[in-house]
């Protein structure tokens, strides 16, 4: 085969774009940190990346959520201890007035000095973490209650908070989630909802209704027997529905909630009510706030007489003991003292120090439940602080090139690259005098 110098030529030409490419590749390698440069280069390496890079994207996300969390539950917690502060100096007070040896005129003080601590809880009440008020529900941009002493309705409740369906969860993992907050309902009223009041005539407006009946003899499982299923049930003062329950052998509460929920419900053709059976309590409540509740219950033949059921106590309005229907009972408490001590009313604020225990007992649960929340938040945050640490180093390892293992394949690409050129300027002779040697 006759070599030519043309073949010769394209041959070094080609094994210099072929050298250049190499001793690139290295520099480029070198220049950006990174073993690819094109998804082609190692398709592996790269569907690795974008794997490893979104994961690290949900985990910066994640921490993110978990100090944003952590920041509303600090801003809670700190709420709730001047609540208790709040609560626990309006108690001594109480005692003090309590005594029997104050004068009228030392009572009436004590008053006063009452009715600063009723306005800076209602105050605090509408505590904010980033304008958002912290114990309104899903309402974050509206207060809770109504903090103007010059309003007519001073004290009342300014929104309606559902204390089971406006709690705020914060995703702070894959498939996990935190409540953040404590509604307003649950932490002054006792575990009750908030219901707004009628601003317009400062009277409020009618609560849900709520039925209660004792099972005295609560026992599973339960065997009911054909025609023992009837519950009689009405809202508003309007007609009684009789409402037919197909109860056969039930081995849980749960069962027979969803028997009595769906038949009254189903009666009605709307949702109208909610049944929950807590220890040895049916509790069916109304899901409107302007309606109330009466329910009855058949003795004779009905699934209720099998379980022991007592009369039940039917409860028109809010579910509020001593604050009535749209002002919530811990603000309550401080208007009856106050008029207790302009009374002289000994033996009602004697009484009442009960009343400021539960309240006191309840901010200390609420209390408890952030703190605990806010030990997971704690706890997250440091998984996906570990976490981050090691997906960055996997995301590392996967793209990241070996800076001292690329200088040594750049250098000795660069001694092929120069030798290629050497080998080169021997095969193109530069003068026609080279020819004539």
């Amino acid at each position: 085969m006759r070599i030519t110098n043309n073949m010769m030529i394209a041959n070094m030409k080609r094994n210099l774009a072929n050298n250049q490419t190499r001793m690139s590749k290295y520099q480029n390698q070198l220049q950006t940190g990174k073993k690819i440069q094109f998804p082609s280069d190692d398709p592996v390496v790269a569907a690795r990346a974008l794997k490893l890079r979104t994961d690290v994207s949900k985990i910066e996300q994640y921490q993110k959520n978990l100090e944003d969390a952590g920041s509303w539950l600090d801003e809670t917690d700190v709420t709730l201890g001047k609540i208790g502060d709040v609560l626990q100096k309006a108690r001594e007070l109480t005692v003090q007035a309590a005594n029997g040896t104050n004068t009228q005129e030392e009572t009436q003080k004590i008053a006063q000095e009452l009715k600063q601590l009723r306005a800076q809880l209602t105050h605090l009440a509408n505590s904010t973490y980033a304008g958002r008020y912290i114990f309104s529900g899903f309402k974050t941009d509206q207060k809770l209650i109504i903090d103007d002493e010059n309003d007519p309705n001073f004290g009342f409740f300014n929104i309606d908070v559902s204390t089971k369906r406006e709690k705020i969860f914060y995703e702070i993992g894959v498939g996990d989630s935190i409540n953040i907050n404590i509604l307003g309902g649950d932490l002054f009223n006792l575990g009750g909802d908030a219901v707004k009041s009628d601003a317009a005539t400062a009277n409020p407006i009618p609560g849900s209704g709520i039925a209660r009946s004792e099972l005295s003899s609560l026992s599973f499982p339960i065997s009911i027997g054909p025609g023992n299923s009837n519950i009689t049930f009405s809202i508003n003062g309007g007609p009684n529905i009789t409402a037919s329950i197909s109860l056969g052998t039930y081995y849980d509460t749960a069962d027979i909630e969803t028997q009595i929920n769906t038949a009254i419900n189903n009666a009605f053709g709307t949702p109208v009510v909610e049944v929950s059976i807590n220890g040895n309590v049916i509790e069916i409540k109304t899901l409107e706030n302007s309606m109330t509740a009466s329910v009855t219950f058949d003795h004779t033949s009905g699934f209720f007489g099998y379980v022991g059921a007592e009369s039940p106590e039917v409860t028109t309005g809010a579910d509020n003991a001593t604050g009535g229907i749209g002002r919530p009972e811990m603000i309550q408490m401080f208007f009856d003292v106050i008029d207790y001590m302009e009374a002289g009313d000994y033996g009602k604020l004697t009484a009442s120090l009960d009343v400021f225990d539960a309240h006191i007992g309840n901010v200390l649960r609420c209390r408890a439940d952030i703190g605990a929340r806010q030990n997971r938040v704690d706890l997250s945050l440091d998984r996906m602080n570990m976490d981050e640490v090691n997906f960055t180093d996997l995301l590392s390892k996967n793209e990241d090139v070996d800076i001292a293992e690329a200088i040594m394949y750049l250098k000795s690409e660069e001694n092929v690259y120069q030798a290629s050129l050497a080998g080169g300027a021997r095969i193109i002779q530069q003068t026609l005098v080279d020819f004539l040697r």
